[in-house]
C-alpha cells in the first residue's frame, strides 16, 4: 500500500510540473500571438502572472473597480490576463446585449471552474455545468417548473409562506434576518420537496445546508477568487486554505443533493407524501431519470432562498435609508387595498409597489458580478478581438448604475425612475431583469423570485412600519452573492387592526 501512495504522490509531482511548464509556454505563445491583434484596453500585464497581482480581490468591490477602468480606459469591455487565462470584463448593457444575448451560441459555455465544480463537488449544479445535454436536460426539468405559469400555481404556497413570514416580524422583529432565511428556505424546500422546515428561531439541518452551499457560492463562485481555478493542477496539493475550505462546504453540498430526495422517495414509497412538489411529481410520472431529478431539484433548493433572501434584506436597508419611500409607498396602498393586506390580484393597481419591486433589484444586485461565461471561438466586438476560451465576466452592477439608462443619482433608491410622471408605469425604461442572468444562460427561476419578493414588499409595507434610531450602514459582505452587513430596525404594525389581522393569519 505504501509503495503504491509514494508511486502516486510522484505521478502527481511530476504532473504538477508538466502542468506549470506547459502554463508557461502557453502563456508566452498566446500573448505573442495576441499582441498583434487588437485586444481590448486594460491594464498592463507581468510576463507569465499577467494581471493576477493587480486583480481586485472579491472582498474590495471588484466591480466597483472594473467600472473605474472603463471609464480609465475609455472602453465598455476590458481585457486582462492571469496565468494565461483571458478575462473579458463587460461593463455595459450595449455589449452584453450584442455578446451574450445576440450571439448567445458563443457564449453559453461555463469555463472550467476548479474550485466550485472539483474539489467543492458542486457539478450536480446545472448553473455551473458546461452548455450540454445534461444541462439541457436540468434546465428543462427546472423550466417546467418554475415558469410564470408554474410561478402563478404557486402563489397559494407563497401567501401561506408570506404570512407566516409576517406573523413571525410581529411576534419577534428584531429577529428579522432569520425570518427572511427561515422563510425562503422554507418555501423553497416545500415547494421542491414537500418538507417542512423546523419553525423560525430553531436550528434546521435544511436551512443550515443550504446556508453553508450558499457560502460556497459566494466564496468560490466568482471566478478566480482561489489561484486554482486559473491553475488546475494546484488541487492535487493536499494543504492549504483552498482545501479546507472546499472540504468543509463539499460536506453541506454533499447533503444537500442526497438527504432531502432520499427523505422524499422514503416517503414516497411508504405512501406517506402528497404528490405536490416538483420531486415527488416527477419522480411519480417517470419522464426523467432519477439522477437528473436528484440534481435539479437539489439546484432549485440551494437556489431557492439565495437571491431573494438578499434582495428581502436590501428592500430593509432602503426603507431605513430614504423612509419617504416607504411613506409613498403606503399612501398607494392605503387606496388601494383599504385596510386589508394586498394580494397578488392587486398587483396592476400598485404601479409604486412594482416600480420599488424593480428598484431592489436595481440599487444593489444580490449579483453584481454575473456567473462566468466562457467564449468558444474567437470574436470581436467593434473593432477589438477577443479570444476564443476567454473567460467572460458580466458586470451587472455597473450595467445597472448606468445613468444613461437609469438617469442620474444612481446609487440612490428611487423607484420613480421607473414611473412616468402620472406615477404609471414607465415601460420605456429597462427592466432591471439581466441581475437574473445573460442569453442562455438566465436564470430560469427569476419569476418564483420576483413574485416572492412583490408579495413579501406589497404585505410589509401594508401592515408595518419600520424605522432606526440609528442609520444602517449600508455595507455589503462581498463574494458571487452579497447582503447586507446586519443592522438593526424598528418593525411595528401600522394599526391595531393590522395587528389583529396578522394574528388570525396564524390561526388559519
Amino acid at each position: 500500500m505504501s509503495s503504491y501512495v509514494l508511486l502516486d504522490l510522484s505521478t502527481r509531482e511530476l504532473v504538477a510540473g508538466a502542468a506549470t511548464f506547459l502554463a508557461v509556454l502557453l502563456y508566452f505563445s498566446r500573448s505573442t500571438s495576441d499582441r498583434s491583434k487588437n485586444l481590448p484596453p486594460g491594464p498592463r500585464g507581468l510576463p507569465i502572472l499577467g494581471n493576477w497581482l493587480s486583480l481586485p480581490s472579491s472582498a474590495g468591490n471588484p466591480w466597483e473597480v472594473y467600472k473605474q477602468w472603463s471609464r480609465q480606459y475609455g472602453s465598455d469591455i476590458l481585457h486582462l490576463n492571469a496565468f494565461g487565462t483571458d478575462l473579458i470584463i463587460v461593463n455595459s448593457h450595449k455589449a452584453a446585449s450584442t455578446l451574450l444575448e445576440r450571439k448567445s451560441a458563443l457564449y453559453s459555455e461555463r469555463p472550467r471552474m476548479t474550485m466550485i465544480n472539483e474539489l467543492i463537488n458542486l457539478n450536480w449544479h446545472f448553473g455551473f455545468m458546461n452548455h450540454g445535454d445534461t444541462w439541457r436536460t436540468h434546465r428543462k426539468i427546472f423550466a417546467q417548473h418554475f415558469n410564470p405559469t408554474a410561478t402563478i400555481g404557486l402563489r397559494s404556497q407563497t401567501t401561506k409562506w408570506n404570512n407566516l413570514f409576517l406573523n413571525n416580524i410581529l411576534n419577534s422583529p428584531k429577529d428579522f434576518f432569520t425570518h427572511i432565511q427561515h422563510m425562503a428556505s422554507g418555501h423553497s424546500l416545500e415547494a421542491t420537496f414537500g418538507l417542512q422546515v423546523q419553525p423560525s428561531g430553531k436550528a434546521d439541518p435544511f436551512i443550515g445546508a443550504a446556508t453553508e452551499a450558499i457560502q460556497a457560492l459566494r466564496s468560490a463562485g466568482l471566478f478566480g477568487s482561489y489561484l486554482v481555478d486559473y491553475l488546475p493542477f494546484l488541487k492535487y496539493i493536499p494543504f492549504g486554505s483552498f482545501q479546507k475550505d472546499a472540504a468543509q462546504w463539499k460536506v453541506s453540498t454533499d447533503i444537500a443533493v442526497t438527504v432531502p430526495f432520499n427523505l422524499v422517495k422514503d416517503a414516497m414509497s411508504k405512501g406517506g407524501v402528497e404528490m405536490t412538489s416538483m420531486a415527488s411529481r416527477l419522480l411519480e410520472n417517470g419522464t426523467f431519470n432519477e439522477n437528473d431529478i436528484r440534481k435539479t431539484t437539489s439546484a432549485a433548493f440551494a437556489n431557492g432562498s439565495a437571491a431573494t433572501v438578499s434582495a428581502i434584506q436590501t428592500f430593509f436597508l432602503a426603507m431605513l435609508l430614504y423612509p419617504d419611500v416607504p411613506k409613498r409607498a403606503q399612501t398607494e396602498l392605503d387606496k388601494v387595498v383599504q385596510g386589508r393586506l394586498p394580494d397578488f390580484s392587486d398587483e396592476a393597481s400598485l404601479p409604486y409597489i412594482s416600480a420599488l419591486v424593480k428598484e431592489v433589484l436595481r440599487w444593489n444586485p444580490a449579483v453584481p458580478l454575473a456567473f462566468p461565461h466562457q467564449l468558444t471561438r474567437d470574436d470581436t466586438y467593434e473593432s477589438y478581438h477577443l479570444p476564443a476560451g476567454s473567460v467572460v465576466i458580466p458586470n451587472a452592477w455597473a450595467m445597472l448604475q448606468d445613468t444613461s439608462i437609469y438617469g442620474p443619482n444612481t446609487t440612490v433608491f428611487n423607484p420613480s425612475r421607473f414611473l412616468k410622471p402620472d406615477g404609471s408605469l414607465d415601460r420605456s425604461v429597462k427592466d432591471p431583469d439581466f441581475t437574473w442572468g445573460f442569453g442562455r444562460r438566465v436564470c430560469p427561476g427569476k419569476h418564483f423570485a420576483e413574485s416572492v419578493l412583490y408579495l413579501v414588499v406589497a404585505t410589509t409595507l401594508a401592515a408595518f412600519d419600520i424605522s432606526s434610531e440609528e442609520r444602517p450602514s449600508g455595507e455589503y459582505t462581498s463574494g458571487l452573492i452579497r447582503y447586507p452587513k446586519p443592522f438593526e430596525c424598528t418593525i411595528k404594525p401600522r394599526t391595531e387592526a393590522y395587528r389583529e389581522m396578522i394574528i388570525s393569519l396564524s390561526e388559519q
